[in-house]
């Protein structure tokens, strides 16, 4: 079963990242990004499976540090926005945090028992969500500097919504996309 849940995951990853590669569009920029964000958020399920089980908190502001400085690391020999990437990843931690927070208050309304069998968080989990934090700076590098203006955030908004699933919320989207609306989308 372990490795059927590494096979899903890894066409997830690839699935979704082999299409925000080959579809970029110049006219459509930010679906490249979009993708990826979509893709990350399709983990927080499998996240919040792992935490339900072993009853870890959702939040983990150590591994979040962890991240956060090696992410501030890799942007600045990228030649990245430093604080467009801790911003964007900070909100990305934040809009997963959503997603298992939703899932684990239904599944308590539920009285879910344990998974079985549910994901490995180190093993099975994490490696997909590390595998995306290059190709998400990446495509952050492409960004340019300014504020997007309103008539621009509600095209990014719209364009989030088109590529962005429907399992998620429109609040957990929000959340994922608002440092692209203060930052700018890229180039």
């Amino acid at each position: 079963m372990k490795k059927l849940l590494k096979f899903l995951l890894l066409i997830l990853c690839l699935g979704g990242t082999a299409s925000c590669i080959s579809h970029y569009d110049e006219k459509n920029n930010t679906e490249p990004l979009l993708k990826l964000i979509d893709t990350r958020l399709k983990v927080a399920p499998l996240v919040a499976k792992s935490k339900w089980n072993t009853k870890a908190p959702i939040d983990d502001p150590v591994r979040e540090k962890v991240i956060l400085d090696s992410v501030k690391s890799k942007a600045q020999k990228m030649g990245a926005d430093e604080n467009l990437a801790i911003h964007f990843f900070q909100a990305q931690f934040e809009a997963g945090k959503m997603v298992q927070r939703q899932l684990h208050s239904q599944w308590k309304a539920q009285n879910q028992v344990p998974f079985n069998p549910a994901p490995n968080l180190a093993t099975e989990v994490r490696p997909v969500l590390d595998s995306l934090t290059p190709l998400l700076l990446l495509e952050l590098k492409k960004n340019k500097h300014n504020p997007l203006h309103a008539h621009s955030i509600l095209r990014l908004r719209r364009e989030a919504r088109r590529i962005i699933s429907t399992e998620f919320t429109n609040d957990v989207v929000e959340t994922a996309i608002q440092p692209l609306e203060v930052y700018g989308t890229p180039k």
